[in-house]
Formats: C-alpha cells, structure tokens, sequence
C-alpha cells in the first residue's frame, strides 16, 4: 500500500525514525486537536493531551488511533468500538519511570525529613502496570507493602486490602490508580473529604496517577488548617488550568511527568508503531534498542564509607534530581510548556553503580532498580 496519511502529537518522540518510511506526517498540537485536522487521517497517534472524542473522529477516515500512553481516559472507547475504529495504547511503557518518581520522591523524604522507608509501611492505590510494578521494585529492596487493588481483588488474587485499612496502617501512600469515573469501583475522587481528614498526621502522599483521583479542595482545606501532611504532586485537576494554591503546602510540585524518562517516552512511542504497523499489514523495520541512545552518564564509583541514606542519595542525584523539577514548576506557570520542553531524564537502570561493599545496601539500591556492579560488593 502507499504512504498512509498520520496525524500525530508533535511533542512525541521518534515520530520520523518509526514512521517516516510509512505515513505521510502532519504533526499538531494535541490539546488542541480539530476535527478538521483528523479528516482525511487514516491514522491517528497522540497522547494524554488529546481528547479523542464522537465530536472529534465522527466523518472522519481514521481507521486506527493509538495513544504513546498507559491510560485511557482520554479515549471514547465505546464511540470507537461501535464504529470499528481499532484503538490501542502502550500498557507499561512508563512504568519504570513512575516507579522512579516515587523512589525519588521517598528519596527525598528520607534526606529532608528523616522519613526512612525502610522503617514504614507503604501503600500502593492502584496495582496495575505502573503501581503493580513498582511494588515489586520496594519488595526487591525489603520495603514493608500494603496494597490495594478491588479489582484483581475481586478476580480472586490475594493479598490485597481495603483502602480504607491502607490508609489507616500506611505513612507514605503512592496513588496510582486510573482514573474511572462511573462503575462500582470508580476512582473520581477516591481519596474524598473524609479520607482526606482519616490522613494521620505526617503521612507521606505521592500522587501520580491522575489528578482527579484525589479531591484536591479537600485537600488544600486540610493543609491550610493543618499543614501535616507530606505532599508530592504530579498531577492535578483540570490540566493543563491547574490552580496553583496547594504549592505552598507541598514538598514536592511537578507538571504531569513523572512517567517521562527518556527510555518510557521512546517505548510508548514504539509500542504504538508496532500496533499499526500489524493493524495495516506493514512490515516492522526499526528495533527500539537501536534508537535509545546511551547515557550521557552510565556509571559512578561511591565511597565505600557512604551509608545507605547516602549512597540512595547519590544515586538519584546522579539520574533524576527531583528537586530541579519542583523549582521549574514553581517557577513557569505555562504547564504545556513545562511538559514539551521537560529536559532528558534517563532511567535509574541506565546508571551502574560501583563501589558498594555493604550488601543490605546493595540489595536495596538493586531492587529499587539501579544497576549495581556485582563485583562490588
């Protein structure tokens, strides 16, 4: 067949290396995305920005829609279902760098406010590809979990617990459960005004699923009558028109991106290419290992004298500074902008570790997901 005609997000990597010998580009702004953009596409491949609605794709060509994305809840399924329009997502592409959004995050508790994760339980909302995966991560470093999941919980898998017994026995909580607005287990405002006040004083909260899960006036109201909670926001209502009054009484402020490493961007990306290229019968040609180029640091050589707390410190510095995040977001009120120009962020698994002798510390920098030298310990 010829060239197929591709509108996709141009903030999107790898759009011309994966599709350029296949599809005619047109490449727009996915938050603001027309009708009369997607006409004449065959396909479309965009992100979470980008609202795929009836509105958007009815008397259009679009056969094919994919989403560089985990979720889904920018999609109108059921339209697209009805009206055979195949529609896929990329399940897992950034888990790993959510996983280490979180691992920075506890990172950061540690050093700034003497919260040892090794000394607490922690609660995991949401089991799936992304919290899921992060799970096994702390297990591997000998982190105590609890996790809540109703729906595996229901499918019959054990060792899942109510919400309301996670909050209840957890200091640091990670929220990562999809956003479902409808349904017996509907997650819109999961973490509600009377959660929110069940919050022991000085529980750790990592938000980075979807904003909306947690009822962001509630929260606000608690911190600016209390101010004992331990916040680290990633997402927030009504993006990219967020409201900016909960800064002051977060530790930690970032735009959406805790899934957007470098490698997790370029995998969404991939996945997405698979998918059409099976959907239009086109041969495979590219090979992501291939594209993701190596590290501008791969490996450092730690003091054998450092503790764990140190060495975990090290770590995350020397891959994602967490912190640079906080202060771009607190400087630049443009979300969008904050998010199309997010600079490279590898994956802890990108960097080798040397000079670790204590092996609890190996052990735990190994789980958490760095690449720790063997020989070294």
């Amino acid at each position: 067949m010829g060239l197929i005609n591709l509108v996709v997000d141009e903030n999107i990597l790898l759009l011309d290396e994966l599709f350029g010998d296949l599809a005619s580009i047109t490449r727009v702004d996915g938050r603001s995305i027309t009708k009369e953009q997607v006409a004449n596409a065959d396909a479309l491949v965009l992100r979470s920005t980008a609202k795929v609605t009836a509105k958007l794709l009815a008397g259009s060509k679009v056969q094919f829609v994919g989403t560089c994305t985990i979720g889904v809840d920018h999609l109108d399924t059921n339209y697209m279902d009805a009206n055979d329009i195949i529609w896929r997502n990329a399940p897992g592409c950034n888990a790993a760098g959510v996983g280490d959004y979180v691992i920075a995050c506890l990172n950061h508790a540690w050093q700034t406010l003497d919260i040892d994760p090794r000394q607490q339980t922690i609660g995991i909302v949401g089991a799936g590809n992304v919290g899921g995966r992060l799970a096994q991560r702390l297990i591997n470093a000998g982190f105590d979990l609890l996790q809540c999941d109703p729906l595996r919980a229901d499918a019959g898998q054990e060792g899942y617990v109510a919400l309301d017994e996670l909050l209840s026995r957890c200091q640091i909580i990670c929220l990562h459960a999809p956003l479902t607005k409808a349904g017996e287990h509907a997650t819109e405002n999961l973490l509600h005004e009377a959660r929110i006040k069940s919050l022991r004083k000085g529980t750790v909260l990592i938000s980075a699923g979807r904003g909306e899960v947690v009822d962001q006036a509630a929260l606000l109201m608690r911190q600016q009558e209390f101010n004992d909670l331990h916040l680290f926001m990633d997402v927030w209502h009504q993006e990219p028109h967020i409201d900016r009054g909960l800064f002051d009484y977060c530790h930690c402020v970032t735009p959406h991106i805790a899934g957007h490493s470098l490698e997790g961007k370029m995998r969404g990306t991939y996945m997405i290419y698979e998918d059409l290229c099976k959907h239009f019968s086109l041969p495979i040609k590219h090979s992501l290992d291939d594209l993701i180029p190596k590290p501008a640091l791969e490996e450092i050589v730690l003091n054998s004298n450092l503790t764990t707390k140190e060495c975990l410190l090290a770590a995350c510095d020397s891959v994602y500074p967490l912190m640079e995040d906080d202060a771009r977001m607190r400087k630049t009120s443009d979300f969008d902008l904050l998010r199309k120009t997010y600079p490279v962020r590898r994956e802890f698994a990108s960097l080798q570790l040397h000079g670790i002798n204590e092996s609890k510390c190996a052990a735990l920098l190994g789980g958490l997901g760095f690449n720790v030298n063997k020989e070294s310990n």
